[in-house]
């Protein structure tokens, strides 16, 4: 495979995985799970009831965004340089797929897109508090994606 045909680690590395839940407890599970790793909570959104009141379309099934952000995290990349925040918060995706009676939860990194992005080698920062921000956002991440999957089974 060619390198332009690779993923990049961003989409490489994006995390997955399907509950034993019902849509409406998959929601709050997810978004408590993230709570209790100190992840605090900007905003839950149903996309799906936001495409249809919006635009009338009413065949996207059921889709629900959770924007969260963790403060050591969002620290680090103030730090870093305070442009990076506008990569920032972090958003987990739970969603039903048509045909598929699974609900799917998915998480693509932040922090692993402002370095695949170059988002601060374009602003002159050290390379390795890039890498030091990814290794940190990854190990929260971790400990959410383990109790959701874990306690997200029957």
């Amino acid at each position: 495979m060619s390198d332009a045909a690779r993923p990049a680690p961003t989409a490489a590395d994006a995390l997955h995985t399907t509950v034993d839940l019902p849509f409406d407890d998959a929601v709050p599970f997810v978004q408590l799970e993230h709570e209790l790793a100190d992840f605090e909570t900007v905003r839950v959104t149903r996309l799906d009831e936001m495409i249809e009141g919006m635009l009338g379309h009413d065949d996207v099934g059921r889709t629900a965004l959770i924007v969260v952000c963790h403060p050591e995290i969002a620290y680090d990349a103030l730090r870093i340089d305070p442009t990076l925040a506008g990569m920032l918060p972090c958003t987990t995706v739970v969603y039903e797929r048509a045909g598929d009676d699974r609900v799917h939860v998915h998480h693509v990194s932040a922090t692993k897109a402002i370095r695949d992005l170059g988002c601060a080698s374009a602003t002159g920062v050290d390379e390795d508090a890039v890498e030091d921000l990814v290794a940190k956002t990854g190990e929260l991440m971790a400990v959410v994606w383990e109790h959701i999957e874990t306690h997200g089974r029957e």
